[in-house]
Order: structure tokens, then sequence, then C-alpha cells
């Protein structure tokens, strides 16, 4: 029979839930968005999936990425193919007019499974006070209130990132084989996916390797058997697209090609040379000296133009040698938004977001980041596995190097800087709620216990 208390607990978890799910829903239904970037092209691609139930196999000139004549590989398709789905179950399968309201509304649900996911990582972590403190962070969070109403891919993986978490730390304290394993095999999966909606979800890989690898001595057959399954399944998830790429592209693929687009949009002279945002990242036909380029473009399929793309900005680095060290510093500025209000407002803008709106979020990410750092000055705070940090920072390096733009691509690191802002946050409320336990309340009952056998003498005195 389940107690009262544990009737209210979940009770006080469902509410919280609800408020975040109302708060996402009401950011995508009040604010005004419009696809534009990255959002459109994701839009176009879930409605070609949800009309052929495949990703783009055009090959006509222009329908590849750049310009390129397909077929296209240059998005990760996980996104794509779950705001597929969403055309699918609502009747939209357009590109843009009435499926932008319900593909706004399922990321206010991602949103939310993400809240939950937050909660019960801390939970694992820290325990139950924990939990319940990172679940209400979560919900209120402004930057992710804000992203839940923009289409970007982030929102996905920031889910599956959490989630294979999560799997991780049950496997770790799975009593059973069959029950670590299945946990194991779920992290494997969802890491596989992640990377499958955006290609540095494999790094999350080399934290939880060592998650997983408990039993020692670690190099017996029976002690690699968990993290062989991790990445095993994580090879495997992966592989149905590595092997259309190979069939449909000619070339191997694992994931994406948008490498070469992506390098030469940082790494290139035009960058470098912005006078407000440092090597700021921009489309390649907006690079000066691309005119040849775009005029062969439509001839060239994409693994071609990337090839061409990524061969530039290796030899500008090469040109460069500090170009990634300049790079990194100022992606790191960007990430913590220090980097100057153009470079934020100019993130936000390129997902729709209101220089308001944005603004809050600033403002609430370096609140919170102020409550983390905190937080390491807490035996709690402290007391997490290392490896757990290792995946954060693989995350936060795989775009620094390249491009940020805030709050989208930190999205899948902010989570942990709630998770460490609870711990410390949960050692207080713990240590607060203990002092109310032992004192002035607990020690005026006792006097009145003591002193209660003077005052019937009193009384029955008066009455005699």
């Amino acid at each position: 029979m389940v107690s009262a208390r544990a009737a209210l607990r979940a009770g006080l978890i469902a509410a919280i839930l609800v408020v975040a799910l109302v708060l996402r829903v009401n950011a995508a239904e009040r604010t005004p968005y419009r696809p534009i970037n990255d959002a459109g092209s994701y839009l176009t691609l879930a409605s070609y999936i949800a009309h052929t139930g495949d990703y783009s196999l055009r090959r006509t000139p222009g329908s590849g990425a750049g310009g390129t004549r397909g077929p296209s590989a240059y998005y990760a398709p996980g996104y794509p193919y779950f705001l597929a789905l969403v055309d699918l179950i609502d009747g939209h399968a357009v590109r843009r007019g009435p499926a932008i309201a319900p593909a706004r509304d399922s990321q206010a649900v991602l949103g939310t499974i993400t809240v939950a996911l937050i909660g019960l990582v801390a939970y694992e972590l820290y325990g139950a006070s924990a939990g319940l403190i990172a679940l209400v962070m979560a919900a209120v969070y402004p930057v992710f209130t804000e992203l839940a109403g923009t289409l970007v891919a982030e929102n996905l993986l920031t889910l599956l990132v959490m989630a294979a978490l999560y799997a991780a730390l049950r496997a770790r304290r799975a009593g059973k084989a069959a029950t670590r394993y299945g946990w194991v095999a779920g992290a494997g999966v969802l890491t596989g996916l992640a990377t499958l909606t955006h290609e540095n979800g494999v790094l999350i890989l080399v934290g939880l390797i060592p998650a997983v690898w408990t039993v020692r001595p670690r190099l017996r057959l029976r002690s690699i058997a968990a993290p062989a399954l991790l990445v095993a399944l994580t090879a495997l998830t992966i592989l149905p697209w590595t092997i259309r790429n190979a069939v449909e592209l000619h070339s191997f693929i694992p994931v994406s090609d948008e490498t070469g687009v992506t390098l030469v949009g940082t790494y290139n002279v035009a960058s470098a040379a912005d006078p407000q945002v440092p090597y700021k990242w921009r489309i390649f036909y907006g690079i000066p000296g691309e005119r040849s380029l775009i005029r062969e473009s439509p001839h060239l399929t994409e693994p071609q133009i990337s090839a061409k793309l990524q061969s530039q900005a290796l030899h500008y680095v090469s040109d460069h040698p500090f170009s990634p060290f300049v790079v990194a510093f100022h992606n790191t500025l960007r990430m913590f938004e220090l980097e100057g209000t153009f470079a934020w407002i100019a993130s936000a803008s390129a997902v729709s977001l209101s220089t308001p709106v944005a603004r809050t979020g600033v403002i609430s990410f370096w609140i919170l980041c102020v409550v983390a750092l905190a937080a390491l000055a807490t035996k709690r705070g402290r007391s997490a596995p290392g490896w757990v940090w290792v995946i954060p920072v693989l995350l936060a390096l795989s775009v620094v190097l390249v491009n940020v733009e805030t709050p989208r691509f930190r999205e899948p690191v902010d989570p942990f800087l709630i998770l460490l802002a609870a711990a410390g946050l949960s050692t207080v409320a713990d240590r607060l709620l203990g002092r109310l336990r032992r004192a002035p309340v607990g020690r005026e009952a006792g006097d009145a216990v003591a002193t209660r056998p003077a005052q019937l003498v009193e009384v029955h005195e008066g009455l005699a």
C-alpha cells in the first residue's frame, strides 16, 4: 500500500511537471516565431520524409546543401525524422504553415521529458532532495523554456543525452546481471540516437564507458562485456544510416557530410576579421572569394563540395596555426555570454528569439553559473564521479572549436550546471531542515514537559 508521504511526493512531482509543460506550451503558443535557417530546413526535410518515408533522395541541381545536387546527408537524420513523425500524427505534412504550431508544441513535450530526466539523474547522483530541487530548477529555467518554442535539434539531443546518462547510472546500481545489461543496452541505443540527432552526441560514449565498466578486474572478458555492449549497440543504431549514405552518396559518411561547410564557415579570412565577433561562423557562399565554387556547386555532390571546403579550412589552419586557440577563446566567451551584447543578440535572432526573451535567458544563465560554482564548495557538489563531467566538457569542446550560438549549442551542457547547482542547494536545504528538527521548537516542547508537574501542583493548590 502506498504511504501518504509517497503519494504526496508523487503528486508534487506531477505538479512540477505540469507546470513545466504549461510554461513550455505557453512559450510555443504566445511568442511569435518564424522558422528560419536550420529550422526551415528541418521542416522541409520533415515534410519530405512524411510524404515519401525517406530522407531527401532528389538528384536535381540545388536539391543538396550549398546548392549541390542530391541526395543529401547534410543534416543528421534524427531531428527531421522526429518532426516527420509529428507531421504524420498531426496530419500536417507540409513544409510550413499549419505544420509549425504542432512542431513547436512537440518541443514543449520534449522539454518536459527532459525536465523529468534531469530530476531523475540528480536523484541518482545526489539523492532525493537534490532530485526535487533539480526538477524545479529545470522546470522554470528560462533558457529551457525559451528554447521549447523553437525548432532546434538540440532540444532532442539534450533529452537523449540525459536519458543515456540516466540509463548508465541505473546500470551501475542494478543488482541482477540481466537488469544491468538491459540498462547498458538502453544507454547504447540512446547514445546512437543522440549521435543520429547531432554528430557530437557520440562523444558521450567517452563518459559512459567508464560508467558501465564497473566489474573488476577490468581486463577480463566478464568485465568488458558491459562497455563492449554499450559501444556495439551505439554502432548498430547508427549503422543503417551509414549504409544508406554509402548506397545513395557512394561515400563513407557515418552520420553527416556537413564537416567541410561547418569548418570553412569559421576558418576563413572574412570570419577572422569580423569586427564584432571574431571568427563568427558564416555560410560559405557568404565568404568572399567563393564565387567560382558557388558556380560549380550545382554540378557537385554534397561529399564533393564538403571535401573541397574541408581542404580550404585545413589549409587556412595550416597558415594560421594559432587560429583554433583564438576560435576556442572567443567561442568560450560566447558560450558564457561574455563576448558582448551583439554576440548573444545575433545568436538569439538566428533561432528567432526576441531580444527581451534572450536577455532573460542570459541573466538566468549567469545566475545558474554562480550557484553552480558555489556548489563546488560543498562535499555533495564534488561527490559525483569524474566521468559524469567528461560528458559536458566534451560536448562544450566540440562546439567551441567551431561555432557557438547561444543558447542553442549550449543547451546539452546546461543540465549539468543545474545538476551541480541542485547538489549545492540541497546541501543548504538539508542543513536548514536539520536545524529546524533539532531546535527551538523541540527544546520548547521538552521544556513544557519538564515544567508540567510544577504547573499541576500550582493548579491543585489554587483549587484547594
